[in-house]
C-alpha cells in the first residue's frame, strides 16, 4: 500500500483557506481496480499510441492475462498488474507476464482471435487490413511487448526491466508503468510515471542503425512501393503534409507503424487525431484508411462524413481500406482530409456521435 508521505500529494478545495491535507484514500482497492484504469486508457502504457484497444483477463493456455492491448498498427502488449501490498510482486510478476506472452505465441492467431472476441465487443477487423494482418504476424513471431504495471516502481523492478530489455530482441519492449492513485471525496487523482521506455527506444534506435528496425520510415515506405504511380501518389501526399505550415497541436506530423503491414498516420496541423493512414497491402499496392472507427473518443464523428462519402463509405460504419489509385482527384482528397482533421479535433471531440445526424450537426 502506498503511504501518504510516498504519494507527495496534498489537496484543498478551490477558494478554501483551510490547510492542505492528504487525500482520504491513497491506495487502490485491489488489483482489479488497477486493471480497470489501464484497460480504460491503454495509451498510458509506454509505447502504446492513441487508438489502441484493450481487454481484461484475456484467456490463454497459461491463464488469464491481466490486460491485453492491441495498437492500431497491430502491435500487441501484455500488461501484468501487481500492487506493492502483494508479496508476489517481485517474485512472480516477471514470470507471469512472460508465461502469458509465450502462451499467446504458442496458442496461435486463431486462438487469440477467439478469446479476444469472447472478452471484447471490439472487432479486430476494424484495425484495417494492414493492422489486422500485422497482428497475426506479431503473434506468429512472438513479437509481444511486456509491461509491468504497479502502484510503486522500486529498485528491484527497475533492475528487472533493464535486464529484460538487455536480453530480449530489439523489437520487443519491456517497460514498467507506475500509476499512483488517490481519491478525495468525488475527486480521483492519478499520477503516472514510467520506466524502461527510454531503454527500449534506445535499443530500437541501435537496431535501426543496423538496418533491422521493424518500424516504417518515410524512405523505407516509399522504397517498398517501387517506382510506379503509387510511389508518386505517396510522395505527393507526404509533400502536401510538409506544406501545412499552421500548427494547432504538438503531435508529430507522421506516426509510423511497424512494417510490413502497419500504417503511417497523418496528423495535419500537429493535431491529436489523424483523419487517415496509409499502408501497403500484400500485393504492394498503396492503400488508405479513414480513421472514423479508429479512436473511441471520436468514433462516428460527423467530421468524417465528407471524407467517407468521397471514398464511397459511411462514417457511421466500419471503415474499409481503399486503393489510392482509385481516387479520381488526389488534390480533392487531400483538401477534404485537411477539413476533416480540423473538424474531428475540435473541443467537442469527446462526444458520442453514433446517433448524431451529420446533416444537422453543428461542427
Amino acid at each position: 500500500m502506498t503511504h501518504d508521505h510516498d504519494l507527495g500529494v496534498l489537496v484543498r478545495r478551490v477558494g478554501s483557506t483551510s490547510a492542505w491535507a492528504t487525500p482520504e484514500m491513497t491506495a487502490y482497492v485491489n488489483e482489479d481496480h488497477l486493471q480497470r484504469i489501464i484497460a480504460d486508457a491503454p495509451d498510458r502504457v509506454p509505447g502504446v499510441p492513441e487508438g489502441a484497444i484493450a481487454v481484461r483477463e484475456l484467456p490463454t493456455s497459461a491463464g488469464p492475462a491481466d490486460v491485453c492491448i492491441v495498437g492500431p498498427d497491430g502491435a500487441l502488449t501484455i500488461v501484468e498488474c501487481k500492487l506493492a501490498s502483494n508479496s508476489e510482486r517481485r517474485r512472480m510478476v516477471i514470470g507471469q507476464v512472460l508465461d502469458y506472452a509465450a502462451a499467446i505465441w504458442r496458442d496461435g492467431e486463431a486462438a487469440f482471435h477467439e478469446q479476444w472476441a469472447r472478452r471484447s465487443g471490439h472487432d479486430l477487423h476494424t484495425l484495417g487490413e494492414g493492422g489486422y494482418e500485422q497482428l497475426g504476424r506479431n503473434i506468429a513471431a512472438g513479437r509481444i511487448h511486456l509491461c509491468l504495471a504497479v502502484d510503486q516502481i522500486d529498485a528491484d523492478l527497475r533492475r528487472l526491466v533493464e535486464y529484460l530489455n538487455q536480453i530480449t530482441r530489439d523489437d520487443i519492449q519491456v517497460t514498467a508503468l507506475q500509476l499512483t492513485y488517490a481519491r478525495d471525496g468525488d475527486l480521483e487523482i492519478l499520477i503516472p510515471s514510467t520506466y524502461g521506455g527510454e531503454i527500449a527506444a534506445a535499443k530500437a534506435r541501435t537496431s535501426a542503425g543496423a538496418g533491422t528496425t521493424t518500424r516504417w520510415t518515410k524512405d523505407t515506405f516509399l522504397d517498398t512501393l517501387g517506382a510506379g504511380a503509387d510511389r508518386t501518389s505517396a510522395e505527393t501526399l507526404f509533400a502536401r503534409l510538409d506544406q501545412v505550415d499552421d500548427r494547432h497541436g504538438t503531435h508529430d506530423d507522421l506516426w509510423y507503424g511497424n512494417k510490413p503491414g502497419g500504417g503511417i498516420f497523418f496528423h495535419p496541423y500537429g493535431l491529436r487525431y489523424a483523419p487517415i493512414q496509409l499502408w501497403i497491402n500484400k500485393s504492394g499496392q498503396l492503400m488508405a484508411y479513414g480513421n472514423w472507427y479508429q479512436y473511441d473518443k471520436i468514433k462516428y464523428h460527423p467530421g468524417f462524413a465528407e471524407l467517407a462519402h468521397l471514398v464511397g463509405q459511411d462514417h457511421q460504419s466500419t471503415a474499409k481500406g481503399f486503393p489510392i489509385a482509385d481516387l479520381p482527384d488526389l488534390d480533392q482528397f487531400w483538401s477534404v482530409t485537411l477539413q476533416c482533421a480540423e473538424h474531428i479535433n475540435r473541443p467537442d471531440a469527446g462526444t458520442d456521435y453514433r446517433d448524431v445526424d451529420p446533416d444537422t450537426a453543428i461542427l
